[in-house]
Parts: structure tokens; C-alpha cells; sequence
């Protein structure tokens, strides 16, 4: 989960109003692909929770509305409120909305991404497990939790190994670069890791789970 910055809306969404309109009109329409497009622009193409790629069939992701609309009927042509998601069941929007547990969650009290930084608030770890960050305030670490357990993003196995997996294909460069920073006691080597931490944040922008992996390099922490 990483912090997205949200572009111009899609014209489209202004011709609606709830009340008066379904988010079908939307489909019925043959506009979803319209929102896409927006919503692959902020998010390049990967789920706004999970990081995974998101296929271009719209059976396999959804355009998610991150506070329901059946909830708020207000906010359901309201761009500030979507975002692109996975379809699985077992996290992100789908888990948000239908697990019993995560609809108890307090929405105000959960880090949307566009707004909130989630890397402030949450560490991913090379075991592909994620946990808040250590000495938050009482606040935010109760925003940090919420954010993984709405997402169900430290639950689900299947997440857990896709992000160990990225993981593992940086990890030797990344223990490598580490242990020269740590041995690097009188900072001969300060240019060069400087380097190698820059490239290394370079190349793993436009893959899955870049977050993870960006912590992988910056932090390095296995529990």
C-alpha cells in the first residue's frame, strides 16, 4: 500500500447524481473503462491496497468505493472516493465491505491512501508479513491498525507469499548493500551505496509490491 496522488476526474462521473442515478448507469453506459483509465493513471495499473497487478478484465478487479455507497449514498459519483481494487475475497475492497469484522471498522479511522502516507503508518518486513510502525502515536497506530485489518493485508497467506516471492528476488542485492553499510564505518563507501540505493528505488517502482520491496532496501527488518 503506498501513497497514490490523485489526477484530474473522469468527466464522465459529472453527468451523475445520487438520487436520481444507480452505479450501474455507469456500466450501462459503457463508461467503466472511462474510470480506468483515471484510476490506472493514479495507481499505475496495480490494486490501491494489496499492490498486486490488476488485470485488464474487469471480472478479476472492481472500481472501489473506498466508503460504501450504499452506506453514504452521497459519495457514489464522488471521484475523491474511488479507487481501483483486486477482486479477491480474502483482502482489500472486497474483504472491506462484506467480512463482519472489517465492516466494524471505523472508516474515519482507516489511512486512505490518497490522502495519508500509508509507509508512515505501516512497515512491510522481508518475511512479507507487515506490522505498524514502531512509536507512533496512540492515533495513527490505531489507524495503522485498522488499515491491516480492514485490508486483511497481514491475513491473507496467499498476499503474505506473493510479497515474500518480490521480496526474495531483491533480497540478496539488498543484504548485500546493507552489510557494507554497516561496515562502512569511516563513509568510504558513501557515494557508491548512495547509488546502489538509488537505482535499486528506481527499478522497483513499476513492479508489484514496490512498497515492500522500497522497505526491503531503506529499513531491511525480518520481525
Amino acid at each position: 500500500m503506498k501513497k497514490l496522488v490523485r489526477g484530474d476526474l473522469p468527466l464522465c462521473l459529472a453527468q451523475f447524481m445520487h438520487g436520481r442515478d444507480n452505479w450501474s448507469v455507469i456500466s450501462k453506459n459503457g463508461l467503466t473503462n472511462d474510470i480506468w483509465e483515471k484510476l490506472n493513471i493514479m495507481q499505475r495499473g496495480f490494486c490501491a491496497y494489496c499492490e498486486c497487478q490488476l488485470q485488464e478484465d474487469n471480472t478479476k478487479r472492481h472500481i472501489e468505493h473506498f466508503i460504501q455507497k450504499d452506506r453514504v449514498p452521497s459519495v457514489t459519483f464522488d471521484w475523491d472516493n474511488l479507487f481501483g481494487s483486486c477482486n479477491n475475497p480474502n483482502r482489500c475492497g472486497k474483504f472491506k465491505d462484506e467480512d463482519s469484522e472489517a465492516k466494524k471498522i471505523d472508516l474515519a479511522k482507516v489511512c486512505k491512501p490518497d490522502v495519508m502516507d500509508p509507509s508512515e503508518l505501516i512497515l512491510f518486513l522481508n518475511s512479507g508479513k507487515v506490522r505498524p510502525r514502531i512509536s507512533l502515536t496512540p492515533e495513527k497506530k490505531e489507524i495503522a491498525d485498522n488499515t491491516i485489518a480492514i485490508f486483511n493485508l497481514d491475513g491473507d497467506s496467499t498476499l503474505e507469499n506473493s510479497r515474500k516471492s518480490a521480496i526474495a528476488g531483491e533480497k540478496s542485492l539488498a543484504d548485500t548493500y546493507w552489510e557494507m553499510l554497516v561496515n562502512d564505518d569511516n563513509g568510504e563507501l558513501a557515494e557508491l551505496l548512495e547509488t546502489e540505493l538509488s537505482e535499486a528505488l528506481k527499478r522497483i517502482q513499476g513492479v508489484p509490491h514496490s512498497t515492500a520491496l522500497e522497505h526491503l532496501w531503506m529499513h531491511n527488518i525480518q520481525f
